[in-house]
């Protein structure tokens, strides 16, 4: 046996139990492997999958390099996405009035995380985990949560898992008293509400290749995951960004989304960039002024999409405008110069920096 550090991921879909007691076994079996299918699609590494049990999948990771809170919070929000956007087409699909079809809205999701110590062992041609923290997050599983708090739809990090991932200030402090482990702290997130927030009025300003006036491809031999948050996490921007010296972010909503703003100190100019589209893991899009053109500003898509060997990045820069609509070719074409040599050169970094963390 080997002993691991890390996370442990537990997935698990609540109401299953009155689910299964009320329904009819033929419908209410290929429906629940339907949304346990959905999680497993989105458990990717820096996660891997464990195993499921019954109503739940289990993740893990030992990386030491793991992304960071927010990607973290934007994995369990994915899987969260995932499962209640399968949920709904369940119910828009079927036409049955049997009591698993009609009972489907009953089930909800949570995410339980904790971060501590873990033995690898291998039973035959299974691999699983013993020790005493994967004993906590299985009881984080089965505590009050709703009832104290009237979350439904939640994530639940340990204390410990909080502090590995420094999203103490996003989320809602909560206790409980669990056998062997005495009064356990933990942080409740709200991902119903995270969901809703995310999409409401939102518009989306994606642009294609065709909408594009300049498009570069690279592909990165990384998960989209680890990939995302090389690009997004100000830290970690700053390590590949080619002549870049200092990277300082405003969110006005405490994360990274709709609305951030990045002003990106580079030897020749100030870049300033908000993001005006946020889907992660999959585009962000944000409008960047022109440093040599006041009032000019030019819209960007970052398109990722993984392969069978990592992450194809595709970048669009759309047309440049002034406040009044008016079409800045010139500002086009010094810009894409100016890109084309700084992606390049960049990307060439990251690429590095990713393959020396693995």
């Amino acid at each position: 046996m080997s002993t691991q550090t890390g996370y442990l991921l537990i997935a698990d879909i609540s109401g299953y139990t009155q689910f299964l007691t009320t329904s009819e076994m033929d419908h209410a079996n290929p429906i629940l492997h339907s949304l346990l299918g959905v999680l497993i699609e989105q458990v990717g590494d820096p996660l891997h999958f464990w195993k499921t049990e019954g109503d739940a999948v289990l993740a893990y990771s030992t990386r030491q390099d793991f992304p960071s809170g927010e990607t973290f919070l934007t994995i369990c929000e994915n899987l969260y996405n995932a499962f209640a956007l399968r949920r709904q087409d369940i119910i828009a699909n079927t036409t049955c009035t049997c009591n698993a079809c009609a009972n489907v809205g009953g089930l909800d999701l949570k995410v339980i995380t904790h971060h501590g110590q873990f033995e690898e062992m291998q039973l035959g041609p299974v691999k699983d985990f013993s020790g005493a923290d994967v004993v906590l997050v299985h009881r984080m599983a089965k505590t009050n949560v709703v009832e104290a708090t009237g979350v439904r739809s939640y994530a639940l990090f340990s204390e410990a898992a909080a502090n590995a991932m420094d999203i103490k200030g996003i989320v809602e402090p909560f206790s409980q008293d669990i056998e062997h482990f005495g009064e356990v702290s933990m942080k409740v997130y709200d991902l119903a509400k995270s969901w809703e927030r995310l999409r409401a009025n939102r518009e989306r300003h994606f642009l294609t290749k065709e909408d594009g006036v300049w498009t570069f491809l690279h592909h990165f031999d990384a998960p989209i995951a680890v990939v995302w948050e090389a690009l997004v996490a100000p830290e970690l921007k700053l390590k590949w960004m080619n002549r870049v010296q200092e990277i300082t972010v405003d969110s006005p909503q405490g994360r990274l989304g709709n609305g951030s703003g990045y002003h990106c100190s580079h030897e020749l100019a100030d870049f300033f960039y908000r993001i005006t589209d946020w889907e992660p893991f999959d585009y962000f899009s944000t409008c960047i002024q022109d440093p040599a053109r006041t009032g000019v500003s030019l819209p960007e898509t970052y398109q990722l999409t993984q392969t069978n060997t990592g992450t194809d990045l595709r970048y669009t820069m759309g047309q440049a405008t002034d406040a009044e609509g008016n079409r800045s070719e010139i500002s086009e074409q010094e810009v894409s110069a100016f890109l084309a040599e700084f992606w390049a050169a960049s990307f060439s970094d990251l690429d590095e920096q990713l393959k020396a963390s693995k």
